[in-house]
């Protein structure tokens, strides 16, 4: 990328503070300084200038950007966030190849000569190679005096939300389905933009909807016309409440848990029912398997929650913070409940890499809701919720023991080792694991900050603001959803089971606790532990996955090999 220093400095100004116009926005945690800036808006332009947004060919993401702000947020001085960059330089790939052959220097000149506009930017959608293209034709939309002060909205809108971004076709034919590459990737774009969202970064929007063009669509039936104001007809017409208008209609309100519950009580979504684990080198991922065969079914118990969201902010807060309770118990329960099928030998956690993803992308997803329009923001809940279903089943669908995850997880995790000896007269007196550790999260954080894992510093300061958001929530507040009400039965015909068992339990520890389980599966590197990683394998029955493994092992052999975490992982997804 060959922007000016003026240009640099213009899609990376100082970080603004984060508006909270809809739901909470994370806060900054005390530490960041001026020196700390500097170091971080250095190390996002050189990111910016030198790097490819996928690391290799296979489409694994560059994380460096994410790594940088999260633990910059977390109170990162300048040495951390040059070291933390350091560890993701050594694997890039050069944002233009280099011309080492005739082939390779003709492609790079053809790129070069490659402007998009608005006439011809869709004709490039789905092509990693115009990567580049695109980070110049969003940054400049960004830079646009005609977009105002208001630029980071005006163009999420224009090129992620709209009917144009999505149902305008390209010269091809091709529907541009922006909103669908947006949560595609394992909603990897959506991340990328939030971080530019909360912290006005143009740059960072402009690289994040350059990843999301460069996506393949996924799951493209939850993107009906309707969706956008348009009609349809056929099929699609399944999803026609997701159309928004100023006068929606009451309905009796549907917790998004209780559609979880449907969901993970419905046979039609076992693994094996539903052609999981995906083979590798079969034509579709789990995501489009899972949509591909149980759509239908889907929406009908989705329909019953789209018909609840309205344009109304108190609407969009309290309808996020359901989505909020649903992706950590997916992750926290649903990863202690299939420890047994984790890679740790302590068999503790499950700590899966891709629901990890739900956790991130839901603080995230918080950011963005802050900057768009009431009725894109609407429209991007409705579908990231649907999104986040269809992960939960994409992994395996594991089982959401609550009432068994609380009484076996500890609300008051601490750091491995000797608890400090205190002083005679420290609080309280009886107590030393308190004296020791009498905030978990100060301990959480700190091991976090100088962890070497890219992801985990993004989980921990999601799982960190959700505790601060929802940490008193009380138990008792969820007892409504252990068993199905009238209206619960009412998502999809005919009752498949008894609600959400455990949720009398649920409260405001589920976040601690899924930190805890958390920071003892990737390993509490401060306090002398060694590094480990996240899990992979799913929660998919013994037999089934035993076959995937040994497809994925073949499959390896045929692969360059990289660095970084997570990287086989996406790609057997």
């Amino acid at each position: 990328m060959d922007a000016t220093p003026d240009e640099l400095s213009t899609r990376f100004p100082w970080p603004a503070p984060p508006h909270p116009s809809v739901v909470p926005a994370p806060i900054r945690h005390a530490g960041w300084s001026s020196e700390s800036t500097e170091a971080l808006l250095t190390n996002l332009k050189d990111n910016h200038q030198r790097w490819h947004i996928f690391f290799n060919d296979q489409h694994f993401h560059n994380h460096a950007a994410h790594h940088l702000l999260a633990i910059y947020a977390m109170g990162a001085p300048a040495s951390l966030l040059d070291a933390a960059y350091h560890t993701h330089v050594v694997y890039q790939r050069p944002a233009f190849a280099p011309p080492e052959t005739f082939e390779a220097r003709k492609v790079r000149e053809d790129m070069e000569e490659v402007v998009l506009d608005d006439s011809n930017w869709k004709d490039f959608l789905g092509d990693d190679r115009y990567y580049q293209a695109f980070v110049a034709f969003f940054a400049h939309k960004l830079q646009d005096k005609a977009a105002g002060k208001n630029a980071i909205q005006r163009v999420l809108e224009d090129y992620v939300m709209s009917a144009d971004a999505n149902l305008t076709p390209a010269k091809t034919g091709t529907k541009p389905l922006m909103l669908s590459r947006f949560l595609a990737g394992f909603v990897h774009p959506l991340i990328h933009a939030g971080y530019g969202a909360e912290f006005s970064l143009p740059g960072l929007i402009a690289e994040g909807l350059s990843e999301a063009a460069v996506q393949p669509v996924e799951a493209e039936v939850l993107f009906t016309p309707e969706l956008f104001g348009a009609g349809a007809t056929g099929i699609a017409s399944r999803l026609a409440s997701i159309a928004l208008s100023a006068t929606t209609a009451q309905t009796d309100d549907v917790h998004a848990l209780a559609i979880l519950a449907q969901v993970a009580r419905d046979p039609e979504f076992e693994p094996r029912n539903i052609g999981l684990p995906v083979q590798p080198g079969a034509n579709e991922n789990s995501v489009n398997r899972v949509v591909r065969l149980g759509g239908a079914k889907l929406i009908e118990y989705l329909q019953s929650w789209f018909d609840t969201v309205t344009e109304d902010s108190a609407v969009l807060r309290a309808k996020f913070e359901e989505v909020v309770w649903v992706n950590n118990v997916v992750y926290a329960v649903g990863g202690w409940a299939g420890r047994e099928k984790g890679e740790d030998d302590k068999k503790e956690f499950n700590g899966d890499f891709f629901l990890m993803h739900l956790v991130t992308s839901t603080l995230m997803t918080s950011s963005l809701l802050n900057v768009l329009t009431p009725r894109s923001a609407a429209v991007l809940l409705k579908t990231y919720f649907a999104f986040s279903i269809v992960l939960y089943i994409a992994r395996g669908r594991p089982a959401l023991p609550i009432s068994a995850f609380y009484a076996a997880t500890s609300a008051h995790p601490c750091p491995p080792g000797a608890v400090p000896q205190a002083a005679a007269d420290t609080l309280p007196p009886s107590d030393p694991r308190t004296q020791g550790t009498p905030n978990p999260w100060l301990a959480i954080v700190q091991t976090t900050l100088v962890h070497p894992n890219e992801h985990l510093c993004k989980a921990q300061r999601a799982l960190y603001h959700f505790a601060e958001w929802l940490g008193g929530t009380r138990p008792g507040a969820f007892a409504g959803l252990s068993g199905l009400s009238p209206t619960d039965r009412a998502v999809a015909e005919g009752d498949v089971g008894s609600g959400l068992s455990g949720a009398e339990v649920l409260d405001g520890t589920l976040f601690v606790r899924a930190a805890g389980l958390t920071a003892d599966r990737l390993g509490w590197m401060r306090e002398g532990e060694a590094c480990r990683s996240w899990d992979g394998k799913g929660f998919f029955p013994r037999e089934e996955e035993q076959a995937r493994l040994e497809a994925v092992r073949e499959e390896q052999e045929r692969v360059n090999k990289f660095q970084g975490a997570g990287g086989m992982m996406y790609h057997a997804l």
